[in-house]
């Protein structure tokens, strides 16, 4: 544990140094560097364009993860096991290979520029993990719950929604996080198919770390630990209320 937070802790207390490079232990204290990052409305831009982004890719991902794993688990049709594995295929490319067959796809295919491209091509790396979370789960499920529902006057849509989504909810839950955070951190994609004016927040780091690491960079990286803390300890007490 030690091994994996100090990294962690340097980033986030060396800003609160007084000087103009990032040094640990930082010499000085101050919220400057903190303060330029908020101040800064690049940054804010950025990290709006990538929440948004991550909001939408975990949504599509979630849709239709859900519904390949579900056709890959119910129906029994010849390369099913060949189908799967074309599903779960983005996650042994190397994502600078997906980037390049991606750029040449979509400049051949006519697709508007713009984030509908980096939304279509961050969803194809990111179902493959809601899929690889939730097919285990419907692998296991009882499916005498669903005939129970069928039998007592529920029409398949119903008990899909009423029986079987209830079930897989954690799963589904953890693998649309997983997706948000895969579409949220992803650079290489950003970088090939980013348009000017519209660069994420991953991508602005990466840049500016390119031309110098200064400590505003750092200050945004930690911010960024900071909101995620944030937000683990919520979901942990609400699952902890959730469980009570």
């Amino acid at each position: 544990m030690i091994y994996l937070l100090v990294p962690i802790a340097v980033v986030v207390v060396s800003p609160f140094g007084d000087t103009g490079f990032i040094a640990f232990p930082p010499q000085g204290l101050t919220l400057k560097w903190y303060a330029a990052a908020l101040n800064d409305g690049r940054y804010l831009t950025g990290f709006l364009l990538s929440l948004r982004l991550a909001s939408i890719v975990a949504l599509i991902s979630a849709s239709l993860g859900m519904c390949a794993a579900y056709a890959i688990t119910r129906y029994d049709f010849p390369g099913a096991k060949a189908l799967e594995a074309l599903f779960l295929s983005p996650l042994i490319l190397p994502t600078l290979v997906m980037a390049v067959a991606l750029t040449a796809y979509f400049t051949r295919s006519g697709l508007p520029t713009g984030t509908w491209r980096l939304v279509a091509a961050q969803s194809i790396i990111c179902i493959p993990y809601v899929i690889r979370i939730v097919l285990p789960l419907l692998q296991r499920f009882d499916r005498s719950l669903e005939e129970a529902a069928l039998s007592l006057g529920a029409t398949p849509i119903r008990s899909f929604f009423l029986v079987l989504v209830p079930v897989i909810r954690p799963a589904l839950i953890a693998g649309a996080a997983m997706a948000f955070i895969t579409s949220f951190d992803e650079v290489v994609l950003a970088l090939f198919l980013s348009v000017p004016g519209q660069t994420t927040l991953p991508v602005m780091i990466y840049s500016s770390v390119q031309l110098g690491f200064e400590p505003v960079v750092a200050a945004v990286a930690g911010l960024l630990v900071c909101l995620t803390g944030v937000v683990m300890v919520i979901m942990h007490f609400f699952g902890l209320r959730t469980r009570g």
